[in-house]
């Protein structure tokens, strides 16, 4: 009888080093600094290997000396660690009136950070150069070493065409093909993300340890972030989670014919004023009311609010909990945080109090910056990608590696 024969194909040299690179980049990103002989002994790979590792890496530029240690016998062994500062990661939350950034590195640490407030002839292209060259130079980091860019709209973006639908406030920016004409402005891939799918990452970040949750964003406009089995769902379009525009039946609260209209921005207002929170009435901006929320936590008017705010949003998450039965329900948005567990527990309450299942409904874990902290997640993987793809091509460093003291 014959043996079978393997389909698979022996490694060449060039791809096993490869590989091997790679390795020994990934172990370094993730442990810190090492010695030759340590990035070996994890690897598994001689010492010999381990050393011809090392000299390629650093002579890509993707890794530097960066100290030494005393080994258990003989002379101080040098250790080496991944220049993260070698390609970074551009992340924008855009918002009606500008852009704000943050330069990352591969490990998610911010370099350098910017707000950029836009002008009345604001552009697309003028707000992400902008942006981008503020942050880089608040990083102490070249523009030529941004390698990705991950951007946070308040629109529905279309996955496959880069398109943005369900737009808020933002003139200047094209409609039709927004990744490819912000990758044309930049020069490197581009990330297109709604801005609520980048906040439920970072609600994923802070802890969060359930296989599905959904944060519920209420601020000025309302939007749906749905984690489910360990990932976003976007939908065919990437329009699921808008929320805002799903009517709402007739409910006996008031005259509202849509969720936008019975939880959002102007109805929060409205609301506030008509609690007595100090310092609001129906002309105040959104901003302002939601600051005298939490100027006023506690008091007899603010608990008033919280009442009717919680009625209303029991009524967004009654079809939000039949369809998806998340492990938890997130709350967040400036509304959402500033109404913190008061609102989570009195929602609850107003659920038990329907035929829908309550379920778990908690307050927001990241109480500033959700959309630009998810936008840094995103990149700094994109840009992880990228630096392990570098390794194994000495012929063709990153970046010149440095020179000697």
């Amino acid at each position: 009888m014959t043996a079978p024969t393997s389909s698979r194909i022996p490694g060449t040299p060039g791809l096993l080093r490869t590989i091997n690179d790679r390795a020994a980049l990934e172990l370094l990103l993730d442990s810190g600094p090492l010695t030759r002989s340590q990035i070996g002994d994890r690897t598994g790979v001689s010492r010999p290997t381990a050393s011809q590792i090392v000299a390629r890496l650093e002579q890509s530029g993707l890794i530097e000396p960066t100290g030494s240690v005393q080994g258990a016998r003989g002379p101080q062994a040098t250790q080496y660690a991944v220049r993260t500062d070698v390609l970074v990661g551009l992340a924008l939350d855009v918002v009606p009136d500008g852009v704000r950034a943050s330069v990352v590195d591969a490990l998610g640490r911010t370099l350098g950070e910017t707000t950029v407030t836009s002008g009345p002839d604001r552009s697309a292209a003028a707000d992400v150069r902008t942006a981008r060259a503020e942050a880089c130079a608040a990083a102490g980091i070249p523009v030529a070493r941004v390698a990705a860019a991950v951007v946070g709209v308040q629109a529905a973006v279309a996955p496959r065409t880069g398109d943005i639908a369900l737009v808020g406030e933002l003139p200047g920016w094209p409609r039709q093909n927004l990744r490819g004409h912000l990758e044309d402005v930049l020069g490197v891939g581009v990330r297109v993300e709604n801005d609520v799918n980048l906040a439920a990452i970072a609600e994923r970040d802070a802890g969060r340890d359930e296989q599905s949750f959904a944060l519920l964003w209420l601020g000025e406009g309302i939007g749906l972030g749905a984690w489910l089995d360990g990932r976003l769902h976007h939908g065919t379009a990437g329009g699921a989670g808008e929320i805002g525009y799903l009517p709402v039946p007739a409910t006996g609260v008031d005259d509202s014919v849509n969720v936008q209209d019975l939880v959002g921005g102007l109805r929060l207002v409205e609301l506030c004023a008509r609690a007595g929170v100090p310092g609001v009435t129906e002309e105040t901006p959104y901003a302002a009311a939601v600051d005298a929320i939490r100027a006023h936590a506690g008091s007899p008017a603010v608990h008033d609010l919280v009442e009717d705010l919680a009625r209303r949003v029991a009524i967004v998450l009654q079809p939000v909990v039949a369809i998806l039965e998340p492990d938890a329900v997130v709350l967040g948005g400036p509304t959402g945080v500033a109404c913190g567990a008061a609102l989570a527990e009195t929602t609850v309450a107003a659920l038990r109090a329907t035929d829908q299942r309550a379920g778990t409904v908690v307050a927001s874990a990241v109480p500033e910056l959700a959309v630009l902290r998810g936008a840094r997640s995103v990149v700094a993987q994109d840009v992880r990608t990228l630096l392990l793809a570098a390794a194994g091509r000495p012929d063709h460093p990153v970046v010149a590696p440095p020179v000697p003291g």
